[in-house]
């Protein structure tokens, strides 16, 4: 898989520079600035009435730590439920042939290949890896049985800040709703359940497009949509979704990295507010020395696949996602100055032990 992993970094990184959020308030309906002790009750109640879980909002606090807590909160809505279960699951095949006749039918095929590989990613289906090219330079790169990504030889836009192409703004080729149910079907041909989305306007583009980032579900519920990395033990998988990018002549990029199906699911058990999952955290930092300023800047809820001894089987455990800074004074290069350098991290909460998932995290 670690072919599959760099070829898809290096098309994400052409696609989604400075993308480090893609979920970031996601859905959120931000609150006004009030006190956090309002703010703080609304989002840890719980109820049996699931309409009044109304998680998603902004938490803005001081832990007794000192980290500094000013973050957008995202809750699906189908986890805003006081008991959620552990699942298990599988990787779901994605039909290498029906996706060649979606993405490259009537086009001449140039190169079509197929590698033979260990897989290192945990609910791999199969250590095939197929490539297929066309004339016209599409590219095609299905790995695992339950990855790929397709991408177009057309013109791409290098944004520094797609937050700032969240603006709803609809292009003239087509609505942002017609786009976005073009996208729909074609996860639905493939047999990819899909949730929320994100819609980036990219309008300054020589070849203006729509960017969606959706959610990925199992068994309805959704994946972690944010960036994984890997836990000392090797005993963590990273977070999915789907990226697709349509522009006036269709989709020229297609892309899903981590298709899973629930195989098993457990007993419901109650799940941690909001409040206890902080509590979690502000124990972790003031177990710790601290240098410099530490800040939460986003806090998500979502399923996270985690490896077992069986390679083809993951648990899919609930958990609280706070992303973190954390700046520090470090010597500049003369070594006569110091410079202040953030540090961007994240921490996973188990969201029904209260445990941390470890993790290695962040580099300066």
């Amino acid at each position: 898989m670690k072919r599959f992993a760099v070829v898809l970094l290096s098309v994400l990184l052409v696609l989604l520079p400075g993308c480090t959020k893609p979920v970031t308030e996601s859905g959120v309906q931000s609150t006004e600035s009030g006190t956090a002790e309002s703010t703080d009750t609304s989002l840890a109640e719980k109820t049996d009435d699931s309409s009044a879980q109304a998680q998603s909002g902004h938490v803005e606090k001081t832990l007794s730590s000192g980290v500094k807590v000013d973050a957008g909160v995202y809750v699906p809505e189908s986890m805003q439920q006081q008991n959620l279960p552990e699942m298990q699951g599988t990787g779901q095949e994605i039909d290498f042939e029906k996706i060649k006749e979606i993405f490259c039918a009537g086009k001449k095929i140039t190169e079509e290949t197929e590698g033979s590989y260990p897989p290192d990613m945990p609910g791999a289906l199969t250590e095939a890896e197929k490539h297929l090219s066309t004339e016209d330079g599409d590219y095609l790169l299905v790995g695992c049985g339950n990855s790929f990504f397709y991408t177009a030889a057309r013109d791409t836009q290098d944004t520094s800040n797609l937050e700032l192409y969240k603006t709803g703004k609809d292009l003239d080729f087509a609505t942002i709703a017609e786009a976005d149910e073009e996208i729909r079907k074609v996860a639905e041909e493939l047999g990819i359940s899909v949730g929320d989305s994100v819609c980036y306007t990219i309008d300054t583009s020589s070849m203006p497009h729509y960017i969606f980032q959706y959610d990925l579900l199992v068994n309805g519920m959704p994946l972690g949509k944010f960036d994984g990395g890997s836990y000392s033990d090797n005993v963590f998988t990273p977070g999915t979704y789907l990226t697709a990018v349509l522009d006036e002549d269709g989709i020229r990029h297609f892309d899903v990295s981590y298709v899973l199906k629930e195989t098993e699911t457990g007993d419901a058990q109650r799940v941690l507010t909001l409040d206890e999952a902080l509590d979690k955290v502000d124990e972790k930092y003031n177990s710790i020395i601290m240098e410099g300023d530490y800040y939460i800047n986003d806090i998500q809820m979502a399923y996270m696949p985690i490896k077992t001894d069986d390679a083809g089987i993951v648990r899919l455990i609930p958990v609280w996602y706070f992303q973190t800074t954390h700046q520090i004074l470090l010597p500049d290069k003369s070594g006569t100055g110091e410079i202040m350098l953030p540090q961007s991290g994240y921490i996973l909460i188990n969201a029904l032990d209260g445990t941390e998932l470890l993790h290695s995290n962040g580099e300066i």
